[in-house]
């Protein structure tokens, strides 16, 4: 009879340590899941944030094929109002000779009147 209640202690000792184990294992199953739904909350914040990144890059992009343009557009206006400052020159020039002559003529005009 002592062997058989030693068993049975013996078992009772072991059900209510497998009891603890499973309590353990389901509170430490129960912290890994946790920490599983925030590393998954943390890594789908991360993505969104490389593709917020990925939009403001192409953005930049964008704008500076813009800044890019509006520079080439900005050199060909220099370039003509560069040629059309030196038209106005030779223009400017050219009246001040008619000027002269002209006033040569009319001096002449007057002289022989």
């Amino acid at each position: 009879l002592m062997e058989v209640q030693k068993a049975t202690n013996a078992a009772v000792m072991s059900t209510e340590q497998g009891s603890k184990a499973v309590t353990a294992g389901v509170k430490q199953a129960a912290e890994a899941g946790e920490s599983i739904r925030i590393l998954t909350r943390a890594v789908g914040e991360a993505a969104q944030a490389a593709i917020q990144i990925s939009a403001s890059t192409e953005q930049q992009l964008v704008g500076l094929e813009q800044i890019t343009s509006s520079i080439s557009n900005i050199e060909q206006a220099t370039v003509q109002n560069m040629a059309g400052t030196k038209q106005l020159e030779i223009s400017a020039r050219d009246l001040q000779d008619l000027g002269g002559r002209l006033k040569v003529v009319v001096n002449r005009q007057r002289v022989e009147m």
